[in-house]
Order: C-alpha cells, then sequence, then structure tokens
C-alpha cells in the first residue's frame, strides 16, 4: 500500500473517531493536567493511560504561549532595556524571567 493511501486511511479513522468532553471539577480538571505535565503527555493522552487504553503519540514537550500586542512588546522591551522591534531579544528576556520566577 502506498504512503498517501495508508495516510488517507488514517485520516479517514481519524474523522471517524468519537470525541468525549467531561465537565468535571476543577480539582479534577486540575490533577489530571498536572499528572498529564509530570509525565509529559497531553491532557488526552493522560486519560487514555488512565483508561489503560493505547498511548499512540510521543511524550511531548510542552510549550508555554501567550499572545502579546505590538504595545505590550514595546512595553516590555522598553522595561528589558531592548529595542522593542526585537522581538527575539523580548522573547530571551521574558523567558529569562519566567525562569527565575520559578526558581
Amino acid at each position: 500500500m502506498s504512503d498517501a493511501k495508508a495516510k488517507w486511511q488514517r485520516q479517514e479513522q481519524a474523522v471517524r473517531a468519537t470525541q468525549m468532553a467531561f465537565d468535571l471539577s476543577s480539582e479534577v480538571q486540575k490533577s489530571i493536567k498536572k499528572q498529564a505535565i509530570d509525565q509529559e503527555l497531553t491532557p488526552s493522552d493522560m486519560i487514555r493511560k488512565i483508561l489503560n487504553l493505547e498511548v499512540k503519540s510521543k511524550k511531548t514537550r510542552q510549550r508555554l504561549s501567550f499572545n502579546l500586542s505590538n504595545e505590550e512588546i514595546a512595553l516590555l522591551a522598553e522595561r528589558f532595556g531592548v529595542d522593542a522591534d526585537d522581538k527575539r531579544a523580548v522573547k530571551q528576556r521574558v523567558a529569562e524571567l519566567l525562569i527565575s520566577h520559578t526558581q
């Protein structure tokens, strides 16, 4: 079977999958999310693991992300003493601040 056909069949199976969403207490959700982070899994993979179902994805590298407006970038650039057009420098300084915040 060609790679393209196999890929199409996997995508077709994924389309047929049923998504389940649960309204659980914030404590239960928080606990599952913390367990997932500790085991480097997504929350959905953690639920699959709890249910003793196959976890197909590899461990994930958890990323933090958030949105900044241009004004917020300029404000942070000023705070950090870097050029507002140098978003990479702003990002680096934010990363350093987050790291120092956790230590």
